[in-house]
């Protein structure tokens, strides 16, 4: 092998790494979060603050009586729809405000995971790797690594506010009615409402699906129901430590990013006029 050959192995990967384009976010979301620091008419929070991890958690109360939703986008950082719809939430909220109870909004949960465009962030040698990814941390502990602390502060967010309604927004890479067959799983996560099994979580359920569908035509994005959030994530934590109404929505990477952010904010919306926010 000549030494050009071997420069070329040795710089390649570089080369090839310093190339790789990281995720941005849209136009639009990009306003948003540019706009993050000018949220000043909201009751605004920052979560680990001074810390990489730091991450703001906004609080639109009605001042009357009724239903606390608490959503989050970002849990992981891989997994765009999810925070981009909860930048528009975000921006929505602002001027379309609750017209009775509250609405505790997260939209990048795992701030670090998403700018880096990871699922999980970094642990330290030794530790199992899901320690870094928040949807395997709860419950939480104020003490623990940093996604620990993560899920613990955001638990209390939720007791503290009387939270009812608990919403994660995910992406998952197929469509749960047309997977296909090389997939290594069983089935696809994409088009699911991920509940836990409580009375809660079955009324609106119900709603969630009967609404949605009816804005579907093409049979393969329709969305599916499926029982029981994976364990030590947060939908799971809200349903069977608080016993909530608890989701997981996934929306599924073979559609567009826009399809996939449109349907979240339609699930939303639809959990919003059921619990009577709008």
């Amino acid at each position: 092998m000549s030494k050009l050959q071997q420069w070329i192995l040795l710089v390649l990967p570089l080369i090839l790494l310093s190339c790789h384009v990281k995720y941005q976010l849209t136009g639009q979301a990009q306003h948003i979060y540019d706009s993050l620091a000018l949220t000043d008419n909201i009751n605004r929070m920052e979560i680990l603050e001074n810390t990489p991890y730091q991450t703001p958690a906004f609080i639109f109360d009605s001042g009357k009586q009724g239903t606390a939703v608490l959503i989050l986008g970002g849990t992981h950082g891989d997994e765009p729809a999810g925070y981009e719809a909860s930048l528009r939430i975000l921006e929505i909220l602002q001027s379309r405000m609750p017209n009775k109870g509250k609405v505790i909004l997260i939209p990048l949960a795992n701030h670090l995971a998403v700018k880096t465009f990871k699922r999980r962030v970094p642990v330290p040698a030794g530790v199992e790797k899901e320690k870094g990814n928040l949807n395997r941390c709860y419950p939480g502990n104020q003490n623990g690594y940093p996604m620990e602390q993560m899920a613990y502060h955001i638990q209390q967010l939720a007791l503290n506010h009387q939270v009812e309604i608990f919403i994660d927004l995910h992406e998952a890479r197929y469509l749960h009615l047309n997977t296909p067959a090389e997939s290594e799983r069983e089935k696809g996560l994409g088009q699911t409402i991920i509940y836990y099994p409580n009375e809660e979580s079955a009324y609106l359920l119900i709603d969630l699906l009967d609404r949605i569908n009816s804005t579907i035509t093409n049979n393969d994005e329709r969305f599916s129901s499926l029982e029981q959030p994976i364990l030590n994530s947060a939908a799971w934590w809200a349903g069977s430590e608080v016993d909530i109404a608890a989701f997981t929505f996934e929306t599924s990477r073979s559609l567009t990013l826009l399809k996939r952010i449109e349907y979240h904010l339609q699930l939303v919306t639809i959990v919003f006029k059921y619990a009577g926010i709008w």
